[in-house]
């Protein structure tokens, strides 16, 4: 295997790991628990978008894990044989559930969070308790969120699968 396949491998799961995990965090345990916490969870979450790298971390993440492993595909695909394998089968579904989640993240995940920011913004600027109307675009948001996040969960846990399993995936 060639170094620069290596290198390309390490970018691919560690940033694949970073994303994925986070995903899981976010909807197993952060939203829930700003949503339970109301006022106070909606501080955390703008605190997290707005003060901290972690989204653009994610998204960066997301990005090395979609582009190495697109890398490291091509090569491969090209071959008319390799889609004929169980192992070229597999692995391109793998990659096509990886980049559906990818663009779920990048077109409209981010865009839900951009549209929390800007909300959180409002509020901020405003000293006092969120208005209904805010706290009601906010709910609004998140439940969009929640409904993305699981999709986009879906396609990346089918990625995961794929690609853990492709290498000992028989011919059909």
């Amino acid at each position: 295997m060639a170094l620069d396949t290596i290198i390309l491998r390490i970018i691919h799961i560690f940033s694949g790991v970073f994303w994925v995990g986070f995903a899981i965090f976010n909807i197993g345990f952060l939203q829930p628990a700003v949503k339970a916490t109301g006022a106070e969870g909606l501080k955390v979450m703008q605190y997290l978008s707005g003060k901290t790298r972690l989204m653009p971390s994610i998204y960066i993440a997301a990005t090395l894990t979609m582009l190495s492993g697109l890398i490291m595909y091509w090569p491969m695909a090209g071959s008319g044989s390799f889609m004929k394998t169980g192992y070229g089968m597999v692995l391109t579904i793998g990659s096509t559930s990886g980049i559906i989640a990818w663009l779920i993240a990048i077109f409209v995940i981010r865009g839900i969070f951009t549209g929390m920011g800007t909300i959180g913004k409002e509020i901020a600027l405003q000293e006092g308790p969120p208005s209904p109307d805010q706290m009601a675009n906010m709910q609004a948001l998140s439940a969009r969120l929640g409904k993305v996040g699981h999709l986009a969960l879906v396609f990346m846990v089918i990625a995961l699968l794929a690609m853990s399993i492709a290498r000992y995936t028989p011919n059909f």
